[in-house]
């Protein structure tokens, strides 16, 4: 972390509760697997009103029902402690306690005005880039990132997070300078800057380069919580899928993206993306869409974000759970982008390629609405193009002009 963030202060009564929020803050900007440390925080002093906030917002990145109704009681606290803290973190815990009822536009904005008050603040900065992404909210993402890379302390956090939303806006050769910069701080222990590198290269066509890099750092990726370890993988995978080494593809699929923590919504996200991909390219996914599936139906319920709500379409649909499947395509045609998606979905597992083309080319300009990064929508531009060489080989030929009007 950088030192500015340690001399920010802290509520509290217990030297020992401000060591275990400092420890949740590094664990949260790198990506740790032991952000769990934020409970530590409340047995030292369980009326520390961030430590409070900050364990709702551990359980709130589940991205589950669960994980809100694990946060509730600490949102409660917080708010109840909140006339006792500074503004810095009464804000915080508004921002937090908005995101716990489902307002995620509310919490950024929230937390954008903790950032643009105290730039130094890189856990309000992660947890603003985190809903800002899930939003599609990209030019946020780039304001919010540049107030705090431009006080950015010695740790390189702060650029890795600019680098990000850097790429998303479409300037990857910036991207790449700011996240090179990053690892120059810090170059084992950010897996985020590491992966803004990927992204990078990959948006300046350096698939090669891309691939080289990531398996470079690799072994850095065992002390990552399970998001970070199979989403970088997951890049990986990619990279070789689109080099033509299925093979190795699918070995990370069964070896580093799927099965590390099958209950977590991001694992699934990845463990789907790829599996698909896999299958267009002629893999057998014998019982794996099956096993990802039984997840799914088990989130019918949560409706958190569109965009992970077509993932588990996917996997109900290749599964042949069929009635699921029409019960969350029916509960998506409420938003027009990720209506027409889920009619695609559906329509391409049927090898109805042809209405599955039309519907996607009916919204393909407006995907970034469902929010996920770029590489993560791509998803739906190459089920778009299998449609399409579907339709080529088609006996009967359609007009290809058919899907251009909305492209």
């Amino acid at each position: 972390m950088n030192e500015d963030y340690y001399f920010l202060p802290i509520t509290t009564i217990a030297p020992a509760a401000a060591s275990a929020i400092h420890g949740f803050a590094h664990e949260l900007v790198s990506h740790g697997s032991g952000a769990r440390v934020i409970l530590d925080a409340l047995a030292a002093d369980a009326e520390c009103g961030l430590g409070q906030v900050y364990a709702a917002a551990l359980y709130l990145t589940q991205m589950t029902r669960e994980g809100q109704a694990q946060a509730a009681p600490h949102i409660a606290a917080a708010l109840s402690l909140s006339p006792m803290c500074s503004e810095r973190e009464t804000d915080t815990i508004s921002a937090i306690a908005a995101w716990g009822q489902g307002d995620n536009r509310g919490a950024i904005l929230m937390l954008r005005r903790v950032v643009e008050i105290t730039p130094q603040d890189l856990v309000a900065a992660k947890l603003c880039q985190i809903l800002e992404l899930g939003a599609g909210d990209v030019s946020g993402m780039v304001r919010t990132s540049a107030m705090v890379a431009a006080v950015e302390g010695r740790s390189g956090y702060a650029l890795g997070l600019h680098a990000f939303a850097l790429e998303q806006a479409g300037y990857p050769e910036v991207a790449l300078r700011f996240a090179r910069r990053a690892l120059d701080f810090n170059p084992v222990c950010d897996p985020w800057a590491q992966h803004a590198v990927a992204h990078a290269l990959i948006a300046m066509d350096q698939p090669i380069e891309a691939r080289a890099f990531l398996r470079s750092v690799a072994p850095s990726w065992a002390r990552c919580s399970s998001f970070m370890l199979t989403h970088n993988w997951w890049h990986l995978a990619l990279l070789e899928l689109d080099l033509g080494n299925r093979g190795a593809a699918f070995a990370i699929f069964d070896e580093h993206v799927w099965g590390v923590r099958k209950g977590h919504v991001q694992d699934q996200i990845n463990a789907i993306s790829l599996l698909i991909r896999l299958e267009m390219q002629g893999a057998c996914p014998g019982w794996r869409w099956n096993d990802i599936a039984t997840y799914g139906e088990n989130r019918l319920s949560d409706r958190m974000s569109d965009f992970i709500d077509l993932h588990y379409l996917i996997a109900l649909v290749r599964s042949g759970r069929n009635e699921a499947a029409s019960c969350l395509c029916e509960a998506l045609q409420r938003e027009r982008v990720a209506g027409a998606l889920a009619q695609a979905i559906v329509a391409h597992a049927r090898d109805d390629f042809s209405v599955a083309a039309s519907s996607i080319a009916s919204v393909r300009r407006k995907i970034g609405e469902i929010g996920g990064s770029n590489v993560q929508r791509d998803l739906f531009e190459v089920i778009f193009i299998d449609c399409i060489e579907q339709v080529r080989r088609a006996p009967s030929f359609v007009n290809l002009d058919d899907y251009r009007v909305a492209a």
